[in-house]
């Protein structure tokens, strides 16, 4: 007979990552995809131990506070949520402006593909997406995006959420940013 692999009422602290992964249903996967790569034209969304990664790797500068909405619009949330994320670029690769049409993550490469990803670093909603999710087998309640997001507000992880803010804050007033 197999043992348990926590004993009863074990006090176990799960990543952030985990919780998602057990939310949603999903694994980490790796797809190379044109389908996949598609997916950055908006960048994925990270938790807030992911973008205390990115910071401490160096990228605050390729970062910016934004509003999640989608969960207004969704019926998810009451009203937006402030994060602080990967910067969305408007334009083709070059510098040719497009706006919306070539948008992408500050962290797609030329070749479609995620800068972060060999370096362990892709935010989580990246790990996580895959080109199997469509309208028709997408839940709300399975949703990536609102599993990242309620994250940033989970009071657990209010420490993470305040030292992420505090150095983004501190960034902006180094290089005298609003």
């Amino acid at each position: 007979m197999k043992k348990p692999i926590f004993a009863a009422g074990a006090n176990v602290k799960l990543s952030q990552l985990q919780r998602i992964m057990i939310k949603t249903g999903r694994k980490p996967i790796e797809c190379k995809c044109h389908l996949c790569k598609r997916q950055c034209q908006t960048p994925c969304l990270g938790t807030p131990q992911d973008i205390l990664q990115l910071m401490d790797a160096g990228y605050i500068d390729r970062l910016k506070p934004t509003m999640w909405a989608a969960g207004m619009v969704m019926g998810l949330t009451s009203e937006p949520v402030p994060l602080i994320q990967a910067e969305r670029l408007d334009g083709a690769f070059g510098g040719v402006i497009d706006l919306g049409v070539n948008s992408h993550c500050t962290f797609q490469r030329e070749d479609g593909l995620c800068e972060l990803h060999d370096k362990g670093l892709k935010p989580t909603e990246g790990r996580l997406s895959h080109h199997s999710t469509k309208l028709d087998n997408w839940k709300a309640t399975k949703s990536i995006s609102l599993a990242v997001v309620q994250e940033w507000l989970d009071p657990q992880n209010a420490d993470v959420v305040e030292e992420v803010a505090r150095r983004y804050k501190e960034y902006q007033e180094q290089n005298n940013m609003k």
